[in-house]
């Protein structure tokens, strides 16, 4: 599981503070429901190659983080047909 929680810490710091616990709470539960899946699917623990496709299968860390980020924009969109 070191895998997994390395890839929970760097989504961690890629989130707003005040999201951070409910997200990675959130996103452990899944994960973690995941791994079960396989793991009664398979009959045996997962290996670590398996593990890093699972981890793949959601994205890079930053990448899901920015899902829970404001959307930021350089032009905004009130000002973007005028600028258009």
């Amino acid at each position: 599981m070191e895998l997994i929680d390395r890839y929970l810490q760097a989504m961690k710091m890629a989130l707003p503070k005040a999201q951070q616990d409910d997200v990675i709470r959130e996103l452990t539960d899944e994960i973690l429901s995941q791994v079960e899946e396989q793991e009664a699917a398979l009959g045996r623990p997962l290996t670590e190659d398996e593990q890093v496709a699972l981890l793949k299968q959601l994205g890079h860390p930053v990448q899901v983080a920015s899902r829970y980020r404001k959307q930021q924009y350089l032009i905004g969109p009130v000002v973007f047909p005028i600028y258009w």
